[in-house]
């Protein structure tokens, strides 16, 4: 009874296909950050404002990263971002001509922070930055994870890519 207990359990731990869904349940981005740090990724640099604004530096201050970007429907740029210095700050974003979305997010894919900027309504001046509520931003984030997690597995944008901004 015993042995027959014991080759079970090491059935269970040792089945390739459960423990890598496990891993891709646990942290579903880590894929797309190991393609952005390898092969996929080029040198970038956060801007100063956007560190601080996401909480990353305390001072305005360039934040190294390794970008992946991607120009859609030719006026919009959808990018993943993954800080050179500290791994678990990924920032996703989407950027548009009149607004720029930047969701601060993990490995786990744990959404920490959203930062918006609007351009006003006639489309005239600056643009004003507001921090959003992660809560009430999950679905929009959920969308833009999913582009990723698709480029991660096909090195392609997919059709979850390209949505309307609201």
């Amino acid at each position: 009874m015993r042995r027959g207990i014991v080759l079970i359990l090491a059935l269970i731990v040792g089945s390739p296909s459960w423990t890598q869904e496990a891993k891709r349940t646990q942290k579903p981005l880590a894929p797309m950050v190991r393609r952005t740090l390898g092969e996929m990724g080029k040198d970038a640099q956060m801007p100063p404002i956007l560190s601080t604004l996401l909480g990353l530096t305390p001072k305005p201050e360039i934040v190294p990263v390794k970008q992946i970007a991607a120009k859609i429907r030719g006026t919009d740029m959808i990018g993943f971002d993954v800080s050179a210095k500290n791994h678990r700050d990924i920032v996703i974003f989407r950027e548009t001509p009149t607004v720029r979305t930047y969701f601060l997010t993990s490995p786990e894919g744990t959404l920490r922070k959203v930062i918006e900027s609007r351009k006003s309504v006639n489309g005239a001046g600056d643009f004003k930055t507001t921090v959003l509520d992660p809560s009430d931003q999950k679905q929009r984030f959920e969308k833009e994870r999913q582009c990723w997690m698709d480029v991660a597995e096909t090195s392609k944008l997919s059709s979850s890519c390209y949505f309307a901004v609201e």
